[in-house]
């Protein structure tokens, strides 16, 4: 019988896993409530990590298994639980204290001992938290986005209204002391509105521009004709569409005496910060499309410069773009997969 190719041993060797996907695979050992207990003791982004990680492992081989739950047994055999940490201490002074003292002894002994604020929001989505929180005041928006973790809190502030963003941004840098019993409060607020309203799931985007601009390229369909038909409708739409289609980076698809076309009908207050931020490939083309005394001059000028702001070096090479799209509108010049040029 012919052996297969490839190695036959690996079969029988365990894996390596990451911390995610031990986790996974213990639990699909587990039975069905075993696994839901200790699942429930998650972080919102842990369980999150170990779905993603349960597709990976469903089918480990034996050696893969054997060699986890020695690890397990190992580990087991080194620890003793003693109760669930800050939960622990909080029940404990509550029986004893009664709540009012075991409040304020929690109090003194810091954050590691309260209850984490806004757990309920680690669980949804940054933009349904955007939506519960748009209609807060935007002190309460900002005290939220402090007590997230970074990575959420900019997920979320992405969410919000772009006019309000830099005003939160502002409040959270200025925020000063807050009392426990305010960021209790708005925590119940917002659990009690969660509860009475669970927000709204989000709609699949499966269209836009960027879609939009794939099917014309990817079909052959003529840009022109399709920037027509969108222009009747909405021409701010094609304008953005128009945008999507051709962009600064596509000036290396050009053919040289098209890219000589574009570059003369550019100031070079605009060339300096777009080609600050080109590729190296496109800048030497760009360079090479120039007589040799303005292209010395614009690098010298570029050097001389110093750094440039990425808003403005974003605004040159679109600048540019439109410039292209102009001159291929006037038959001067034809833009990659428009037909023959006119040059």
């Amino acid at each position: 019988m012919p052996q297969l190719p490839g190695p036959t041993l690996s079969l029988a060797e365990p894996a390596k896993l990451t911390g995610a996907q031990k986790t996974a695979l213990l639990l699909l050992l587990l039975e069905e409530d075993q696994a839901a207990a200790l699942l429930a003791r998650l972080e919102p982004a842990e369980v999150e990590a170990v779905g993603r990680a349960m597709l990976d492992v469903a089918e480990a081989n034996p050696a893969t298994v054997d060699r986890l739950l020695d690890e397990v047994l190992a580990i087991a055999d080194e620890t003793v639980a003693l109760g669930e940490g800050p939960q622990t201490v909080r029940q404990l002074f509550g029986k004893a204290l009664g709540d009012d003292r075991a409040g304020g002894m929690i109090d003194r002994l810091g954050e590691k001992a309260r209850p984490q604020a806004f757990a309920r929001l680690g669980w949804i989505e940054p933009f349904a938290i955007a939506t519960v929180l748009e209609t807060e005041h935007p002190q309460a928006q900002a005290l939220v986005l402090a007590h997230l973790p970074p990575e959420r809190a900019a997920r979320v502030l992405a969410q919000l209204p772009a006019e309000l963003q830099p005003d939160l941004v502002r409040r959270v840098a200025t925020m000063g002391p807050v009392s426990q019993h305010v960021v209790d409060a708005l925590d119940d607020a917002l659990s009690a509105r969660l509860a009475a309203s669970p927000p709204r799931q989000p709609i699949t985007d499966l269209g836009g521009m960027k879609r939009a601009a794939d099917l014309i390229n990817l079909s052959g369909l003529d840009e022109e004709l399709a920037l027509a038909a969108l222009g009747e409708a909405d021409p701010d739409a094609a304008d953005i569409l128009a945008e999507t289609l051709f962009t600064f980076e596509d000036l290396d698809r050009l053919d040289d005496k098209a890219l000589q076309t574009v570059i003369r009908n550019v100031e070079a207050d605009v060339l300096v910060p777009a080609i600050r931020a080109a590729s190296e490939a496109l800048k030497s083309r760009i360079l090479k499309a120039m007589p040799a005394r303005a292209a010395q001059a614009l690098e010298d000028e570029i050097a001389n410069r110093g750094p440039v702001r990425v808003e403005d070096a974003e605004a040159a090479k679109k600048a540019i773009a439109a410039a292209a799209r102009r001159l291929s509108a006037d038959g001067v010049i034809s833009l990659p997969g428009k037909g023959p040029a006119y040059v």
